[in-house]
């Protein structure tokens, strides 16, 4: 599969690629397909700004709460997201 990438996303995504957080550009188009998909079937589109409110909200509550541990997280949103889905069917 060949894409074109306007400009800004093509900086995007090298600059996640260049501060480590991804391997190479394919690893984070895949995780960004992977996450809109998840978001979608979730029923959550946000906009920009209500996605900043909710990050903002989120570490003002990690600040003050702590967390979890992130595989007990992930445990927990597959657990969600297949009981949204066998809710759909």
């Amino acid at each position: 599969m060949n894409i074109t990438l306007n400009p800004e996303v093509e900086k995007l995504i090298d600059d996640e690629v260049k501060s480590g957080r991804y391997a190479d550009p394919a690893e984070f188009l895949n995780k960004a397909v992977q996450h809109f998909v998840i978001a979608r079937d979730l029923g959550q589109q946000f906009s920009p700004e209500e996605v900043d409110k909710l990050i903002a909200e989120g570490l003002e509550d990690l600040d003050a709460n702590g967390g979890i541990d992130g595989e007990d997280f992930f445990r927990q949103m597959a657990t969600h997201s297949d009981a949204v889905r066998q809710a759909r069917r």
